[in-house]
């Protein structure tokens, strides 16, 4: 695995044997609590026009530094009042400092659907996810084999959590529609070199099928990218560090749904 992911994912190898594995009772019981689960993440995207932000809370990013300070309350308000269609957060500990913690304090103070962001290698992360609360997981193409790919899609469907699937090239769009991932998120950003060009949903977007939804992910700054991105069929959209450098996020929001421009501060 290439540059700065591959050094990412070895970290969360050295975390994981650490961590808390579940234990056959313990998994069951998993199963239990998400029977019959209703998961509003899929409809929501599949019945709203757009365009659909789904906003990100990130504490930091390796490319640009700490982007929270102190609680992240204030930036789910904003959200909720801007009316994003559901809320990110990426819970890796070493590069963007986040945690599975910060994840269930989220879930206390909203109603909106949850992805949980991560480098997800294991299964037990697939457990806890479902466990804590998550709507939808991030599964990253690039880090999976094709055969563990689809045994993760698969047990998310399960424990109904919408595996939603991350692709940066046409071979990882080929690997994500042989899981079967019925969403699909373009990265704009090359997790290995962090440079970004919106060109890559525009072009990967052709090679998904209409009956699996996309969401574009990353260096969408303005309305104009949104409607750049809507003109190729595109309606959902995962926006982060835009939002988390706006003083004004719900203004902000607003503004790239098509709303009032965002009085500067």
């Amino acid at each position: 695995m290439e540059g700065f992911l591959g050094k990412i994912v070895t970290g969360k190898k050295k975390r994981l044997v650490e961590g808390k594995q579940y234990s056959p009772r313990e998994v069951v019981e998993i199963f239990k609590i998400r029977e019959g689960r209703k998961n509003p993440l899929l409809s929501s995207l599949k019945t709203l026009s757009g365009p659909n932000i789904i906003a990100e809370i990130k504490r930091a990013s390796p490319s640009r530094g700490k982007l929270i300070e102190g609680s992240f309350l204030p930036y789910l308000e904003e959200y909720e009042e801007g009316e994003a269609v559901a809320i990110s957060v990426v819970t890796e500990e070493d590069y963007f400092k986040g945690s599975l913690e910060m994840f269930q304090e989220v879930r206390k103070f909203t109603f909106l659907p949850l992805l949980r962001k991560d480098f997800v290698i294991e299964e037990t992360q697939i457990y806890e996810s479902a466990q804590w609360g998550a709507d939808a997981l991030l599964l990253i193409a690039r880090i999976l084999s094709r055969e563990r790919l689809q045994r993760f899609v698969y047990l998310c469907t399960l424990l109904n959590l919408v595996p939603w699937v991350e692709v940066h090239d046409e071979r990882d769009v080929e690997k994500a529609l042989e899981a079967g991932a019925p969403l699909i998120g373009i990265n704009n950003r090359n997790l290995a070199t962090f440079q970004v060009s919106l060109e890559i949903s525009e072009q990967l977007c052709r090679e998904v099928p209409p009956s699996v939804l996309i969401v574009a992910e990353s260096g969408i700054k303005n309305r104009a990218d949104i409607e750049k991105l809507m003109d190729k069929g595109i309606n959902n959209f995962l926006i982060g560090e835009t939002l988390l450098a706006s003083p004004h996020p719900a203004e902000k929001l607003k503004e790239l749904q098509g709303g009032a421009k965002v009085a500067q501060s």
